[in-house]
């Protein structure tokens, strides 16, 4: 008898990583509501029955000189509990190219799991990118900033991701984040207040969670979006 046969296949993963900046300017208020919009999406992806696609969750910060891997890609438990606290500068670079690295290690996302999602949260420049200026073409960043460039390169798995990015407060410019997401039917979502951080959360957790119990994980639709935000707070 070919045992095999009982051996019950490993389901597919989800993977989706937070990139959040913790700099100084994030302080606050800010850094306040992204920890309880978290603690609200852990939540939530606890509480899924019956999922297509397992979600596994990485939370990776970057600020004051260092990127922290605060969550490695992991299935999410009730001992999972974070709060992130801002301060110093902002090596978005770094962050980048942290994210990079656990996607394209097969030991951290294995060919079978579905397509991941980066979601990048910041509200200011990164300061390892000298060269940015406002006004910068997406094209002129991603051939300018090499952290960006390997991330979106055909050799990258990372630039297969599907990439939602969010701009915290007035002085946010969507420059950097428009060449992350490089795509032009997916806005940046321009959060100028305190509830449009936490709505954005609640969309990223609703659309996470519609894929992994819908017969197509591996498919991400994210046009419900220009349907979730005032048109204000959408950057195309």
């Amino acid at each position: 008898m070919d045992l095999s046969n009982y051996i019950k296949r490993q389901a597919r993963a989800l993977p989706v990583f937070l990139l959040v900046d913790v700099s100084g300017s994030m302080s606050g208020s800010k850094i306040g509501t992204v920890n309880v919009a978290i603690k609200e999406m852990l939540s939530t992806f606890r509480g899924i029955e019956n999922p297509k696609g397992i979600i596994k969750l990485s939370i990776i910060t970057f600020g004051n000189g260092k990127v922290n891997i605060l969550k490695p890609l992991l299935e999410i438990t009730e001992a999972d509990a974070y709060t992130l606290n801002a301060d110093g500068d902002t090596p978005m670079g770094m962050g980048l190219d942290a994210v990079r690295e656990q996607i394209n290690d097969k030991n951290v996302v294995s060919s079978r799991d579905y397509t991941p999602t980066i979601v990048l949260i910041s509200d200011g420049l990164p300061t390892d990118f000298p060269e940015y200026h406002q006004g910068m073409s997406t094209q002129d960043v991603i051939g300018s900033w090499e952290n960006m460039r390997n991330l979106l390169s055909e050799e990258s798995r990372a630039s297969k991701s599907v990439r939602l990015a969010m701009g915290i407060g007035d002085d946010a410019d969507e420059g950097i984040l428009k060449a992350f997401i490089n795509n032009g039917e997916i806005p940046v979502v321009h959060a100028n207040d305190n509830a449009t951080i936490s709505n954005f959360f609640k969309w990223v957790t609703m659309s996470v969670s519609t894929r992994s119990v819908s017969t197509d994980p591996g498919k991400a639709d994210t046009s419900d979006i220009k349907y979730c935000f005032d048109a204000d707070s959408l950057k195309f």
